[in-house]
């Protein structure tokens, strides 16, 4: 269980440095419609990561649960 969580964690890194990549380049966008992509494919990275800590808060309480049986 303990791997599920880092690979969670590791994901989640994943979707932030997505959105921080993706921000610079909506940044550095001339045209509008091209801003426009990257800030919804940021929008689109900050949503897996809000599923990510949903899924990682639920198995960190399975595992909470386990070890106290």
């Amino acid at each position: 269980m303990q791997k599920i969580l880092t690979g969670i964690l590791e994901a989640i890194e994943d979707e932030i440095k997505a959105q921080q990549h993706y921000q610079k380049l909506a940044d550095h966008a001339e045209d509008p419609m091209v801003k426009k992509f990257f800030e919804q494919m940021r929008t689109d990275e900050e949503e897996h990561e809000r599923i990510l800590r949903t899924r990682y808060e639920g198995f960190a309480k399975m595992l909470k649960a386990n070890k106290e049986k």
